[in-house]
């Protein structure tokens, strides 16, 4: 008995010490922070302390010094047993002095110890803040078993905290008992809404196909349904912040088209997914306006990214709609963001594996601000062309579709551009005058001369009497370098909007970063500029703009960055800027532009611009697919085809003209001045016959070096690219086909007959009128009625 006795006294001392380590999860209570652990990315960057401070009555507090520029946290590591539906409050008394920010969360966990969120119920305050107290409330969603209190920051700053604690507490409202769904109606579909989650399915009559929410989807919110005739109603608490929010579905009566609508006021700490993605079945494809645009077939492995802005061209998408369609029938829904500003779209699995897809709704100004709305259609045919078919007529509604034959009234030398070849001479030395005029005499005519801002005026003046030829420059009203850091780096930017118009991120004065910039010792790492706020560019490029055409008569510029970063929040007292503002000040520095009488041209390219820009540099690019770094070192190309340039930048049976089939006549789509036709003359030929069958000119970016060794195929390329280009100017894309089952022959045709078929693959491939089509060849024709695969 006597050894039993000890050796339960052994175990039960074991146990409780791995329970107190943190190793297994203590029992769920109140809890109170006792002592903790640091962690910084930065090592050794944040120090642990305590003191006493008259401004808490002398009590013993916890000081936390951070001296890197990175995150951190503290906690004490341990795993607290929760269940679902449990309601905590998580407090703390916090100061901080600094550049930095801190907030309270937990980190949740699921039964395998697998980490579900890693800052659920966060709360936070920035530097220079005197003590505040932190409180926020949550539920712990579906499928957490624990949870673990922490404390994270970031940046340079020192922290003090009182009182961090952690209180089970009670529901403010309780859910309805035996609610019963909300069901809609009309000739086409079926809706019906979940009282409990707020989600909702849809069955289309036509098709037979039910739309379920996905059942991967971690419930956000419980519902509270209201009765309503002719929408569904239903009061959302969000389970993380224990908001209220009203959610509400309307069905159009005469169309196959749902409305959902979200709204609420309070907080909003972090991005909001919300409604769920409809679940994916095998066979089905994603449809994502990702620059020109892809698709993905929902059993594909690995796409390389989870999440796309609505508010900016690179690393986002194009256009604010998404699609899911079954490929064998070309039926499916899509759904249209009509509430872009301030919205993402993200990737996410099923239980199947499956590709799916959801909209996301970020902050503004940390609040929900305004209602967020998507539109839901569902097609019964017609797959992505239908589908853009349908977002065109919607664009034409909202005002972004001007098209080129409307703009070129304004301004004739937008003629200049259609089917030219978008040409950066990277020689800052060499004579570009000579090698312009030896381009057009070997063929190739329609030139934009982009890199002409050394040229000089005389040498300006005469590229522009020459026939087909549009001169252009460089311009870029993001950057802004201090001007203590010229010594290391040369003078950047805007130098005089330092610092005083430069874009807060934060309230506390940290600003934000923009491009990163070598220093003159390569070996030290690279100083960031700023970004200047987009409210003061307008007035910067009028004066720059002005001056400099008095002496250089361009006709055209091209305006970097404006159409590729992100629509910023501005915290700056003195320019305070939403997303939604940021926007408007973009287009109004791209409208400036063409009121002083030049085509423009901007990074990347997003539908904002439609109406006030005539083409974008990167949107036949796939941002995330491009090589690394290719903003950098544009001049250097590369031997070798890198596997994320073969599998999804020039691969045809992913690649889609989405931005032909909405925008082809209004905006002209080129590559990314790093990704141009010839950056890996391997795949040159491939990004040719993607040109021919888009209708989208060429884009070339080289040395003279590189002139000299591949002169021919420059040649052969502006003959494939630009002549097509020319050839389908000021039309609309009407139809786009694939005409294989490998989906390696494709088709385009445009409301001026024109019709451009192109064989990807390495076979000979019978057309239905007879005619055979080499592989990796092209054919320009009058309209064929060549069956659909």
């Amino acid at each position: 008995m006597t050894k039993i006795m000890k050796t339960l006294k052994t175990s039960f001392i074991f146990l409780i010490t791995l329970l107190l380590s943190g190793v297994f999860p203590v029992i769920a209570q109140d809890w109170t922070l006792q002592n903790g652990k640091v962690w910084s990315r930065q090592a050794d960057a944040l120090k642990h302390s305590t003191e006493q401070t008259p401004e808490r009555n002398n009590k013993t507090i916890i000081k936390l010094e951070h001296s890197g520029q990175d995150d951190w946290a503290f906690g004490e590591h341990h795993q607290i047993n929760v269940k679902s539906g449990d309601v905590f409050e998580l407090a703390a008394d916090l100061k901080i002095e600094g550049i930095g920010s801190v907030e309270i969360s937990v980190i949740t966990r699921n039964k395998a110890s697998e980490v579900v969120h890693w800052d659920y119920g966060t709360k936070k305050i920035y530097g220079n803040s005197a003590w505040t107290p932190l409180r926020t409330k949550f539920m712990v969603p579906t499928n957490v078993t624990s949870i673990e209190p922490r404390i994270t920051g970031f940046n340079k700053s020192t922290v003090w905290v009182d009182e961090f604690s952690l209180t089970k507490t009670k529901l403010p409202v309780t859910p309805a008992k035996d609610a019963q769904p909300v069901k809609l109606e009309n000739q086409f579909l079926t809706v019906e809404s979940n009282p409990v989650t707020g989600t909702f399915s849809v069955t289309d009559k036509r098709t037979g196909r039910e739309w379920t929410p996905s059942s991967f989807y971690n419930e956000s919110f419980i519902a509270f349904p209201k009765e309503n005739s002719s929408s569904a109603v239903l009061d959302l608490l969000n389970k993380e912040t224990l908001t209220e929010y009203r959610a509400t579905l309307t069905l159009e009566p005469d169309l196959p088209e749902i409305v959902f609508r979200l709204e609420g006021d309070g907080t909003l700490p972090k991005g909001l997914a919300f409604p769920p993605p409809f679940t994916a079945k095998s066979g089905d494809r994603l449809i994502v306006p990702m620059n020109e645009g892809i698709s993905y077939p929902v059993a594909e492995k690995d796409i390389l990214v989870k999440r796309l802005i609505a508010y900016g061209g690179h690393y986002g998408i194009s256009m604010a709609f998404w699609g899911q369609i079954d490929d064998a029938t070309g039926a499916g829904m899509m759904a249209i963001i009509e509430t872009p500003d301030d919205a993402y779209i993200e990737f996410t699995r099923n239980s199947a594996d499956l590709l799916q897809i959801n909209a996301g709704w970020e902050p503004s100004f940390n609040e929900l601000r305004y209602p967020r709305v998507l539109r839901f259609i569902f097609l019964d045919q017609g797959g992505h062309v239908a589908i853009c078919k349908r977002y065109r007529d919607y664009s034409k509604k909202t005002g972004l579709f001007v098209p080129l034959s409307e703009k070129v009234k304004k301004n004739p030398n937008i003629d200049l551009l259609l089917g030219a070849a978008n040409v950066w001479y990277w020689e800052p030395k060499k004579d570009h005058l000579a090698m312009l005029k030896e381009m057009k005499e070997l063929g190739m005519d329609r030139i934009l001369w982009s890199n002409g801002y050394r040229a000089s005026p005389d040498t300006i003046a005469t590229m522009n009497n020459m026939e087909h030829v549009l001169t252009s420059r460089y311009d870029n009203y993001q950057d802004v370098m201090d001007p203590a850091q010229f010594d290391k780096v040369g003078v950047q930017g805007i130098v005089e909007a330092w610092s005083h118009d430069i874009n807060w991120k934060e309230p506390n004065g940290n600003w934000r970063k923009g491009w990163g910039v070598e220093q003159k010792d390569k070996t030290l790492p690279r100083i960031h500029c700023a970004v200047m706020c987009d409210s003061k560019a307008v007035a910067y490029a009028r004066g720059r703009i002005s001056t400099e055409l008095e002496t250089k008569p361009f006709k055209a510029r091209f305006i970097d960055v404006t159409m590729a970063a992100s629509w910023y929040e501005c915290y700056h007292p003195n320019h305070p800027m939403t997303r939604s503002d940021s926007k408007r000040y973009r287009t109004e520095l791209l409208k400036l532009i063409g009121d002083l009488g030049l085509v423009c041209g901007s990074e990347a390219g997003h539908e904002v611009a439609v109406p006030v820009c005539e083409h974008f540099e990167g949107m036949m690019s796939l941002a995330p697919y491009e090589v690394f770094e290719a903003g950098r070192d544009m001049w250097i190309l590369h031997d070798n085809v890198e596997p994320v340039i073969e599998r999804f930048q020039v691969n045809p049976v992913l690649r889609l003209p989405l931005w032909e089939l909405v925008y082809h006549d209004c905006v002209v789509a080129e590559w990314y001045w790093g990704d141009t036709n010839n950056k890996i003359p391997k795949v040159w030929r491939k990004r040719d016959l993607l040109n021919a069958l888009y209708g989208t000119p060429p884009m070339y970016l080289f040395t003279h070096e590189h002139w000299n060794k591949y002169k021919q195929q420059f040649i052969e390329s502006y003959k494939i690219a630009a002549e097509t280009a020319y050839a389908t100017a000021y039309t609309e894309m009407t139809d786009h086909r694939i005409l294989s089952q490998d989906r390696l022959v494709q088709q385009s045709v445009f409301s001026n007959g024109v019709t451009v078929t192109v064989n990807f693959g390495e076979k000979s491939f019978q057309l239905t009128d007879g005619s055979i089509l080499n592989g990796n060849d092209w054919k320009l024709s009058a309209p064929l009625k060549t069956a659909c695969w």
